[in-house]
């Protein structure tokens, strides 16, 4: 099943932006709320509501007190391909010129689609315990990128981008009980 997820907002080019990217997660995370526990996404909710019995694969992590859901991983047996539309700048500009570093720019979005990677990727301000949906367990579920970039025209501040990520499922492995994630 295609999903699409939007994020309007500063897309940083530089890692050390915890902040911003934070943002897009957060973003990212209310969006994808709204499929957990549903077709064909409830085989997940299924798995963590047996506490991974019978073999499931345990693709929830716990990180600083939080909880970290992804939708695809490659221990479900199913990655993405993302198809990421990138829209920044003036329509007088360059897109690419007022956009800044295209490549990193792409990173940061898909760090705000991944758990995590340890403390250091938290932030201190964050509320407790918090549960937070992400698309991916980690960015080697990522298969195959396509972007593309275009002028923004839903802001007058050349900071502010709209991403639009079309993600397909890409089947990693195969299983009776993941199958329907794919279609």
């Amino acid at each position: 099943m295609e999903i699409i997820l939007t994020f309007e907002g500063r897309i940083p080019a530089q890692r050390s932006d915890m902040g911003l990217i934070w943002e897009m997660r957060s973003a990212f995370s209310e969006q994808l709320r709204k499929v957990w526990g549903k077709a064909p996404f409830d085989v997940l909710k299924r798995w963590e509501d047996t506490n991974f019995s019978a073999g499931a694969p345990k693709f929830i992590r716990s990180t600083g007190g939080h909880t970290f859901v992804p939708i695809y991983a490659r221990s479900v047996g199913v990655g993405v391909d993302l198809d990421i539309t990138l829209l920044t700048g003036m329509p007088d500009q360059k897109p690419v010129l007022s956009a800044g570093d295209l490549d990193n720019r792409i990173k940061r979005i898909i760090d705000g689609l991944r758990i995590p990677k340890g403390h250091g990727e938290l932030l201190a301000e964050l509320p407790p315990a918090g549960r937070w949906y992400c698309l991916l367990e980690d960015d080697d579920a990522v298969l195959s990128l396509q972007a593309r970039l275009g002028a923004y025209l839903g802001s007058d501040d050349p900071s502010v981008s709209f991403a639009v990520i079309r993600v397909r499922p890409h089947a990693i492995a195969v299983t009776q009980s993941n199958l329907a994630m794919l279609f």
